[in-house]
């Protein structure tokens, strides 16, 4: 019987639409303490070193050491000298890969869906079903692309701090992925028929990969007369992915649950292709802060410092049915409605510093600022449908950092935030340790650094770098990220999971 072309390759889309969903906004993963290049450069490991007018984001109580006259011996890294400092652009980008989206599509991108033109008989269209399966069958709202940017100014005036920002954070992913009515029209015994068609015009080795239990699964699912020549097929070619990496063997139950739904669906009403639920959810948020912030030195060893944010932010929000017939532009149709909110945002600080060593504590967004989320009425099928886009809080976080100055030009800093902090992807959030180390040498700064995700484990260490060119008092500076030993593969090309990109240009008086 034909397979509808159309069935399958829209199926697929809905993996490959939440990947470009994710590019039409500004976005990050990761919560916001990468205010700057140098930040950035160091794997973010700065509160304790931070000497610029970054200072004001990234913990204010460092301003309370700045522009303070006379000599002293723990002033280890020269912040009474800075007067006067402007980050006059800072601008960042980056990708971030999470979960096994990478995996799926590198499946996905090697089916080629004419083959569903011909009939399932063809063993080609047999393994293309199958592999499909495995994929779509695990796929989850973990799964997801998202692209990253931020731009912004910050400027020091003696113990003040002033800036703009702009920063924001999107996600797509499939919501319900509806794998039951895809239309097929195919009564059983015709799928019982093609596959044993399929058989004769292929030579096969016998399978290992099905256990007993998915066997039993798949008798129920066709529920005809004898069918383990069909069985045993289809292990045959589940054998086959396995071993050729099509598929990993992790992924077996899925590829048989999916199978199984297909066929114990298929030919019935309810598998009309105008019923099917697959849907696209798209969550952004983007926001321009305006942050003033004020240090105060209570001694030369120890600072207090403030932050006070005036936060405009922009809520979007939508969840897009694939196979709606009312549909006509889905990237459009992301960003047609949002909600605008005002609030404000209040980090605190600490800083305590002796000869050698400087120590601090730094709390972000201490009030969880919220900005509300809205209904939103879609017209499915002819229909109007209410989603609710949530509320956008960005949690707050509480970071202790220690660095090392044993000379001025020399450091070695490592942080930790203590809380886990939610994104604008369902259940996934970050909470980062990192290292960072710089060496100054007059004309050109040295920046090395890493950092982990302690709260997920599907991206492990990242590397990040950068260099500083200092010409009196201007300073250019360029920093990057990427992970170092987790990668994906598509289109027979291997792409990190996470890398970032930040350049900035300073005065420091």
């Amino acid at each position: 019987m034909l397979i509808q072309p159309s069935t399958f390759s829209r199926v697929s889309k809905a993996v490959l639409l939440s990947a470009i969903l994710c590019g039409s906004a500004a976005a990050t993963i990761e919560n916001i303490s990468f205010s700057d290049t140098r930040g950035i450069s160091l794997g973010g490991a700065t509160v304790a070193s931070v000497d610029d007018a970054a200072a004001g984001l990234v913990n204010p109580a460092a301003l309370g050491f700045m522009a303070s006259k006379g000599e002293s011996d723990v002033d280890n890294n020269g912040l009474g000298e800075h007067a006067f400092g402007w980050n006059m652009v800072e601008i960042g980008l980056g990708a971030t890969l999470t979960g096994d989206l990478g995996d799926y599509l590198e499946i996905l991108g090697g089916i080629d869906f004419d083959n569903f033109e011909t009939q399932l008989d063809q063993p080609e269209s047999v393994k293309n079903l199958l592999s499909m399966a495995g994929a779509l069958g695990n796929v989850s709202d973990r799964d997801t692309i998202v692209l990253n940017a931020s731009a912004g100014t910050a400027m020091q005036i003696g113990h003040f701090g002033i800036g703009v920002r702009a920063f924001g954070q999107m996600g797509g992913w499939i919501n319900d992925l509806d794998l039951v009515r895809l239309g097929l029209g195919i009564a059983v015994s015709d799928i019982v028929d093609d596959l044993r068609d399929a058989m004769a015009s292929d030579t096969f080795d016998p399978g290992s990969a099905l256990s007993d239990s998915q066997k039993e699964q798949l008798r129920d699912a066709f529920n005809s007369p004898p069918v383990e020549d069909v069985i045993n097929y289809i292990d045959s070619k589940v054998t086959e992915l396995i071993e050729n990496g099509t598929i990993g063997s992790g992924q077996i139950q899925a590829a048989i649950d999916t199978l199984s739904s297909i066929i114990e669906n298929s030919g019935g009403v309810g598998d009309l292709l105008s019923n099917n639920r697959t849907s696209i959810t798209g969550r952004a948020f983007a926001a321009v802060e305006v942050p003033v912030s004020y240090g105060y030195a209570v001694n030369d060893n120890f600072s207090l410092g403030v932050t006070a944010k005036a936060l405009f932010g922009r809520v979007y929000g939508t969840q897009v049915w694939v196979f709606n017939d009312d549909n006509t532009d889905i990237l459009e149709d992301s960003l047609d409605t949002s909600n605008d909110s005002v609030t404000f945002g209040l980090d605190l600080a600490a800083m305590y510093r002796i000869p050698k060593f400087q120590f601090a504590l730094v709390g972000h967004n201490l009030n969880s600022p919220r900005f509300d989320g809205y209904d939103q009425e879609i017209l499915l099928n002819g229909v109007l449908e209410t989603i609710r886009v949530p509320d956008v809080v960005l949690d707050p976080q509480v970071t202790v950092g220690a660095a090392w100055i044993p000379v001025k030009r020399f450091m070695l800093e490592s942080d930790l935030e203590l809380l886990e902090t939610g994104t604008i992807l369902n259940n996934y959030n970050v909470q980062r340790l990192s290292f960072g180390t710089e060496l100054d040498l007059s004309l050109v700064a040295l920046r090395l650094g890493t950092y982990k995700n302690l709260a997920e484990a599907d991206i492990g260490w990242v590397l990040t770098g950068g260099v500083g060119f200092n010409l009196w008092a201007l300073s250019v500076d360029i920093g990057a990220a990427i992970s170092i030993d987790d990668t994906v593969v598509y289109d027979g090309t291997e792409y990190p999971r996470t890398a970032r990109l930040h350049a900035g240009i300073g005065l420091t008086f």
